[in-house]
């Protein structure tokens, strides 16, 4: 399993820095105010939203149940019943990705009006039909997906993505570049650059539906309604046209209709599998308007040209996340919730689980400091050198932009906050399975939401525009991540007793509110402690900082920046160079540091690749 993240992980990250840099011809043939309309509120409001409340549910639910799993390795009529019943529910996600679909089109056709200027109405309205195409096309591949995620099959995942994500920037850079140069008349063959964006988020759809079908439709089920399943219909085969039997029909005389709406859940679906996928649906719709809160305040807020320069600044601003944490949060997502599903199967002593529940704290606080050391290098070093990404990457035009390089230099900082969440919250959705703590964290990302929405109008009204919604973003993703790091101290402090049936289970011992609150920070602060670079290397981040920021002041004279006049020196010239070495020196001063103090972590980190290389011997 160690093997198949790893691996899945470096799939991953490779097709994304091939997408990523394919996208650099992109980003110099479009304008702030086309980026806006397409980057942020099409693809949020007809892509995005869909796919994550569409399915995330599901999926999150779907991975307790393993494809190798205890439950399912029984002989007879209940073990196919039992995967029958587990498949329909994954098939569930297309009615209600396809629902939310044409929802989100109704919606765009109703409302495009108000979005645009007169002279992009029919630009806009053709791209957002297209994003709702390409979403369509995405649901219909999520059984595929659901598959490739439960078998642990991360290769074919990131090999469907990386490719789609290939041909969906290079169908968008050329479509760009035709309109740019009205290359064979293609101006007026597409009606303006936005529908470009939506046409390539098709090409993405149509290709990861290729590549994901081609590889798992022969192991795909399609779903069965006339499902055998003991105890639900006494054993008999359900046939067409025939009503299942009702074991409450006395209780529900006078209500014959729900009774028979609860007699096809009951029969059709695997129940433990549908309330859960219902849980962490309602509970998914919260976690993305906290999420994509940033994106939603500002479709509502500021107009296509703001959006695009936040936009920009956020696509760089997001390297890390994209190509580092994010594979590393969803295969250690992955991991988490096999390692946590392996402490409580069935017929598994409380010394064997405890000892799985020790590797996988380990596994935690590993891959917790890795994620923040990348995060601290990005605060402190990318947030001084905004301006001269922008020129490399995007161009002069974004380049001289004084809003852009701003907001990426916040967002720079915002990094650090990113890796801690990101990983934290990712342990948090592993192991998280009953309702309890599904409903407590859905509280807590509630109180954040409001907070955010909160104050996220009044920090751009007076914080600096877009830079104030990412300092009001920093501020609810460091109180997220209390949560999760407090989440995880109590599960690693739980401790474990067997019931007289033999079922483990997990208590935690009793104390009063006072008891309870120091004991709770006192574990926070513990985990805290294990996660965070040497203390030495942080005094040096922190030194590295003022250094970059002094030699971006003083050498590159930035300070001196206006937003029609960009007058810092040119990417050749000896004062970026020299911005450059200054900037090299520390980052090689921190590793030395790193190397020195950091030790025992580097053990760490050799016994985990370790097992990985163990794993794949054994594999083979």
């Amino acid at each position: 399993k160690a093997n198949a993240a790893v691996k899945g992980v470096l799939f991953t990250v490779l097709f994304r820095i091939i997408s990523f840099a394919l996208t650099q011809f992109t980003n110099r043939l479009v304008n702030p105010k086309t980026l806006g309309s397409a980057a942020l509120r099409l693809d949020l409001w007809c892509s995005t939203t869909v796919l994550f409340v569409g399915r995330e549910g599901f999926r999150l639910a779907l991975l307790r149940i393993a494809e190798d799993s205890d439950d399912l390795k029984e002989d007879g009529i209940e073990k196919r019943s039992k995967k029958v019943l587990v498949n329909n529910v994954a098939w569930l996600s297309v009615p209600t990705g396809l629902f939310l679909t044409v929802l989100a089109l109704a919606v765009h056709l109703h409302s495009y009006q108000n979005q645009v200027d007169e002279d992009e109405l029919r630009d806009y309205k053709i791209a957002g039909i297209s994003y709702c195409l390409a979403t369509a096309v995405e649901v219909v591949s999520e059984p595929y997906t659901i598959c490739c995620l439960r078998t642990l099959d991360f290769t074919t995942r990131a090999k469907a993505e990386g490719v789609a994500s290939i041909g969906k920037t290079l169908s968008c850079a050329a479509l760009l570049f035709c309109i740019e140069n009205d290359y064979h008349s293609m101006s007026m063959i597409l009606p303006g650059p936005i529908t470009v964006f939506g046409i390539a988020q098709l090409v993405y759809a149509i290709l990861a539906f290729g590549i994901l079908y081609g590889r798992k439709h022969h192991i795909v089920e399609l779903p069965k309604w006339r499902v055998e399943t003991l105890g639900l219909t006494d054993g008999k085969l359900l046939r067409k046209g025939e009503r299942p039997s009702n074991p409450y029909q006395d209780l529900n005389e006078g209500n014959k209709s729900r009774s028979w709406i609860g007699s096809i859940l009951t029969n059709r679906f695997d129940q433990p599998t549908l309330r859960l996928s219902i849980l962490f649906t309602l509970q998914s719709i919260l976690k993305h308007i906290l999420t994509e809160g940033d994106r939603i305040v500002l479709s509502a807020l500021v107009g296509s040209y703001d959006a695009g320069v936040y936009a920009m600044a956020s696509s760089y601003g997001g390297i890390a996340s994209r190509f580092i944490f994010q594979p590393l949060e969803e295969n250690g997502k992955l991991l988490f919730s096999n390692q946590h599903a392996s402490v409580g199967e069935k017929g598994r002593s409380i010394s064997s689980s405890n000892e799985i529940k020790r590797d996988m704290e380990q596994t935690y606080y590993v891959l917790m400091k890795f994620v923040l050391y990348v995060g601290f290098i990005f605060a402190a070093f990318g947030s001084n050198y905004s301006s001269v990404l922008l020129r490399i990457l995007a161009g002069k035009t974004w380049g001289s932009n004084q809003e852009a390089a701003s907001v990426l230099s916040a967002f720079c900082i915002y990094t650090a906050l990113l890796a801690l969440n990101g990983m934290s919250e990712a342990f948090v959705y592993g192991v998280a399975a009953s309702g309890k703590e599904i409903g407590s964290l859905s509280i807590a990302h509630a109180s954040v939401g409001v907070i955010f929405y909160v104050t996220a109008p009044i920090l751009i009204h007076y914080g600096g525009g877009t830079v104030g919604l990412v300092g009001a973003n920093s501020m609810c993703m460091l109180l997220r991540s209390l949560y999760s790091l407090q989440f995880a101290a109590e599960y690693f402090n739980r401790q474990h007793e067997t019931t007289s049936d033999d079922k483990e289970v997990d208590v935690q011992p009793r104390h009063n509110l006072q008891t309870t609150i120091v004991t709770s920070v006192a574990a926070s602060w513990k985990i805290t402690r294990k996660i965070l670079p040497h203390s030495s290397i942080m005094v040096w981040f922190s030194v590295s900082f003022l250094i970059t920021r002094q030699s971006r002041l003083k050498i590159m004279n930035e300070a001196d920046w206006d937003s029609n006049n960009f007058d810092a020196p040119a990417i050749l010239s000896i004062e970026t160079l020299i911005h450059i070495i200054i900037g090299v020196a520390c980052i090689a001063v921190a590793g030395g540091i790193a190397y020195h103090c950091e030790r025992d972590y580097a053990l760490s980190l050799k016994s985990l690749f370790k097992e990985r290389r163990d794993s794949k011997s054994k594999m083979s």
